[in-house]
């Protein structure tokens, strides 16, 4: 698999940067679904020219993200019913 890098003379830092097709195989899902998660904004991307590009550390951060309801206890006190009151 190519990843590109970026080439910017500001940034000191040059991020790794994958394709949708190639987020869209680390994701398992497919590219249209890359291409709603960007739309979305819950996948970060860069578009360059006609093409959407992903750095990998996004990709991680997506696939390292809790997923589901978050949990909250149980109350252990008993709660009082209006009806007795």
């Amino acid at each position: 698999m190519q990843t590109y890098r970026m080439t910017d003379s500001s940034s000191n830092d040059n991020p790794e940067l994958l394709s949708v097709a190639q987020t869209a195989k680390l994701l398992d899902v497919t590219r249209q679904r890359v291409h709603d998660l960007i739309k979305n904004g819950q996948i970060v991307a860069r578009k360059l020219g006609n093409y959407y590009y992903i750095e990998t550390v996004e990709v991680e951060r997506y696939k390292n993200q809790p997923v589901g309801k978050p949990y909250q206890p149980r109350s252990t006190t008993a709660q009082q019913n209006s009806i007795d009151n």
